[in-house]
């Protein structure tokens, strides 16, 4: 939060003028329509990717519990360094909902692979259509941003396709903890045997999609291309809101950047990283007074709303999680 207040307190403060507030109060009601109606699309979107999956894995299972799995993700991703906690906490709401932690890893994996495969071609496009745009530093830094997801890409390449190496691993493990602890040879061989039905599990459902179920995996890619681009559009309606004007691919393109760096990014969401690189990278389209105003309207349309919502959700489900384990009087 004190990341994001202070990069918006700073660009509100570089640009802001008497047009600022008026930009906002005259803000089209009709492209205000059409945001929240993209808004909505997108927290849907999220939750369909997932739920895909689960009509083969799990079948009786309702869409509710793959959109409140997605709402925890963005919201614990928005409160934790790199996104880190996302992934644990819809994990989590499906597990409650009756799922193995290894059939919901593996939604989770095949789901960051459609994600970088997008993001590696999305920015390689916006790279060829900007690059007169950018400087040697900013050139610089998407370069680096595409090595760092080409190598998480290898890595889950691995992890969907060699599973059985770390299944080899747990082997070795528990052979060499029962050797230094005897007298725990029971709790171990317990606590490594869950974790291999867990790792078995996603083995089978990783396999499933990839040899028997491909067409399910490509779907789950053209969607997540459909979730980012509905991202892309909503700023570009955002943009028209506010009276501005820009190339719909130029706009698409920038946005692609702006979330091809900030994916990544160390800050809780991506919090202040996001709204300075909106702010430096909108401004070849927008006039210097409306970026504040942009800045946090995307940002307000696309992370705060489903962060709210998520925050309701992950509360509920500790709470739950909580009132069960306190035995009743």
């Amino acid at each position: 939060v004190l990341f994001t207040v202070t990069a918006l307190t700073a660009i509100f403060l570089k640009t802001h003028t008497a047009d600022t507030l008026k930009a906002l109060r005259n803000f089209n009601l009709g492209y205000l329509a059409l945001v929240l109606v993209l808004s909505s699309i997108d927290m849907c979107l999220g939750a369909f990717r997932n739920h895909i999956y689960f009509m083969k894995l799990v079948p009786e299972m309702k869409f509710m519990v793959s959109f409140r799995a997605n709402l925890a993700n963005i919201f614990m991703g928005a409160v934790t360094p790199s996104q880190s906690a996302g992934g644990p906490a819809q994990m989590y709401i499906y597990y409650k909902a009756g799922v193995s932690v290894g059939k919901s890893l593996s939604v989770s994996i095949l789901n960051l692979l459609g994600t970088l495969v997008f993001f590696i071609v999305a920015a390689s496009f916006a790279l060829n259509v900007l690059a007169a745009s950018f400087s040697k530093t900013m050139h610089s830094l998407i370069i680096f941003c595409f090595i760092v997801f080409a190598t998480e890409l290898i890595i889950v390449i691995l992890i969907i396709l060699q599973p059985s190496l770390f299944l080899k691993f747990l082997t070795w493990l528990a052979k060499k903890l029962c050797s230094w602890l005897p007298g725990f040879e029971n709790r171990i061989n317990r606590i490594i045997g869950r974790i291999v039905t867990e790792v078995t599990a996603y083995k089978d459902s990783c396999k499933l999609f990839i040899t028997e179920h491909p067409l399910i995996l490509l779907l789950s890619i053209f969607l997540t291309c459909v979730l980012y681009l509905n991202k892309f559009i909503l700023a570009y309606f955002i943009m028209l809101g506010l009276g501005a004007s820009g190339h719909l691919v130029q706009v698409l393109c920038i946005q692609a950047l702006v979330l091809f760096i900030c994916y990544f990014s160390p800050s809780p969401g991506a919090s202040g990283v996001a709204e300075l690189s909106i702010a430096a990278l909108m401004a070849s389209v927008m006039s210097a007074d409306t970026l504040g105003i942009f800045t946090l309207l995307q940002r307000f349309f696309l992370l705060y709303i489903p962060v709210i919502l998520g925050a309701f959700v992950v509360f509920k489900a500790a709470g739950s999680s909580l009132t069960q384990k306190v035995p009743s009087d």
